[in-house]
């Protein structure tokens, strides 16, 4: 009898929010901070085995010394500074999952609050039915994480340089990606106040 494919997912949250002008993992959300609605959402996935947060180590300071009760079933891991963008945050989220024996890591992005864990779970299922090395959800308007990488690519995602790394991994393979539709519009990123404005107001 074959196992359950063991998958793991990163959140990246280790970003200086420079267009914002604070740390929008800090920014209220619904009763809590925007990094803890992200996870909490996440840590539903019941196929997920682990669950990573690259957190920047002066947010995770402010969080306060609750912040892995408020992290939910989240592990903290701080980031590589070396101002290197999602690419340094892809490296340290993969060193640190080096022995969870993991066979796909799935890649979501903190200022993403309207990704559903219905979203996350499809996607996982299409990578693992399509025997694909990546899978991406294909939104109403455009494609969008979460993303999944088998371990066939995590010595690939570790040698990425720069922001939007894992697309670049992602156009190498796309004759061989599984895209899986979700017919629904893309969940906004939160770079900007009014990125914010409009999200809270759209009530995602």
């Amino acid at each position: 009898m074959t196992r359950d494919k063991r998958v793991g997912a990163i959140i990246l949250a280790g970003g200086r929010s420079e267009r914002l002008g604070r740390a929008k993992q800090l920014l209220p959300w619904n009763g809590r901070t925007l990094v803890e609605a992200v996870v909490e959402e996440v840590c539903r996935a019941e196929r997920l085995a682990e669950v990573l947060l690259v957190l920047r180590r002066d947010v995770a300071e402010a969080l306060g010394k609750r912040a892995g009760e408020r992290l939910g079933c989240a592990r903290i891991v701080f980031p590589d500074e070396t101002g290197e963008g999602c690419a340094a945050s892809y490296r340290s989220g993969l060193a640190a999952l080096e022995e969870s024996e993991l066979d796909a890591v799935v890649i979501l992005l903190a200022d993403q609050p309207g990704v559903r864990v219905e979203t996350i779970e499809r996607v996982i299922a299409g990578w693992e039915s399509s025997g694909a090395a990546i899978a991406v959800v294909r939104y109403r308007d455009r494609e969008g994480h979460p993303l999944v990488f088998d371990r066939s690519l995590f010595a690939e995602l570790r040698q990425l340089r720069g922001e939007k790394a894992a697309w670049k991994l992602v156009d190498r393979y796309r004759e061989g990606v599984c895209v899986v539709e979700i017919e629904e519009s893309m969940p906004g990123d939160i770079d900007t106040w009014e990125d914010y404005e409009a999200s809270r107001r759209r009530g995602v």
